[in-house]
């Protein structure tokens, strides 16, 4: 059948074609999914504008000349307000092809083979994230601002399919801590909520007894001190000097998650009702 459309090539006016996005039809995933943010737009104009029923709308060949094609080019048609589709070599030869659509084409291609080479690297590399599972998945899992070294490994994964040993050995480290970080900070939250329960902390002198949660080297008025926080038995927390009496000769971190047990005057925090400072403590002891 003869056409007479005004889109046939030799009728057309390319002053009346306006450049809408480029798109890709063609058969490869990875070209498809590094031409996204144009696609994107195309769907947006499909739903906005009417398109011609011509090749494209009958067997998705170009609406020009009538060739099959992978790359292709939007154009609004400003005398018919319909939406044209035409591939890359047709519109060079007849409209022009647009910079960004020839950009976006060299784009995408460029992704693609980045993508296929880390897909097929990933692949090559399975053995070594079935072994370290829990590792890529607590570090492919980050989101949003994170540490630059982990932001660094995550690259590094995503690019090769896996990490050196030493890269490895460093992250499991960095997890380990989140995970003991996270464990704490849970457990100081649960603790939390269970102080609305609880009677504030009692001032004055009386026996104390409790867990002894951090210990610290701590500058003051009579020199360096070392200080200890104690969570006791019904949840309150108290701050104050170590005695001497149960002070170890070398490592402090030693009284760590011990229980003490001292007599001291005790002066509740104007702050949190819940936490206070010890001073003038005797009959300090330890035990496991």
């Amino acid at each position: 059948m003869t056409r007479t459309d005004t889109h046939k090539p030799s009728l057309l006016d390319p002053a009346e074609y306006v450049f809408v996005t480029a798109f890709y039809q063609g058969d490869s995933p990875w070209i498809a999914r590094a031409y996204r943010p144009e696609m994107e737009e195309y769907e947006q104009a499909l739903e906005e504008f009417s398109v011609f029923e011509g090749n494209h709308a009958a067997k998705g060949t170009c609406d020009h000349c009538g060739a099959a094609f992978a790359h292709g080019v939007l154009f609004y048609h400003t005398v018919s307000t319909e939406l044209v589709h035409i591939g890359h070599i047709c519109a060079s030869n007849t409209v022009g092809l647009p910079d960004k659509a020839a950009a976006a084409r060299k784009r995408a291609e460029k992704q693609a083979e980045e993508m296929k080479e880390r897909e097929e690297r990933r692949e090559r590399n399975q053995g070594w994230r079935d072994e370290n599972a829990d590792l890529v998945t607590w570090l492919e899992s980050l989101t949003g601002e994170i540490h630059s070294f982990l932001q660094d490994m995550k690259n590094d994964l995503a690019k090769w399919g896996k990490l050196t040993d030493r890269q490895a050995a460093a992250v499991e480290k960095w997890r380990a801590r989140e995970i003991e970080f996270q464990a704490k900070k849970a457990e100081r939250e649960r603790k939390q909520a269970e102080r609305g329960e609880i009677e504030p902390l009692a001032e004055g002198r009386y026996a104390l007894a409790g867990e002894v949660l951090s210990v610290k080297f701590q500058d003051g008025y009579y020199g360096e001190q070392v200080k200890m926080l104690v969570e006791l038995g019904d949840g309150n927390r108290v701050w104050g000097t170590v005695p001497r009496a149960i002070l170890p000769a070398f490592d402090i971190d030693a009284l760590k998650g011990r229980t003490v047990k001292l007599t001291a005057t005790v002066k509740r925090s104007d702050k949190d009702e819940h936490f206070g400072y010890f001073s003038r403590p005797s009959g300090a002891s330890v035990t496991k």
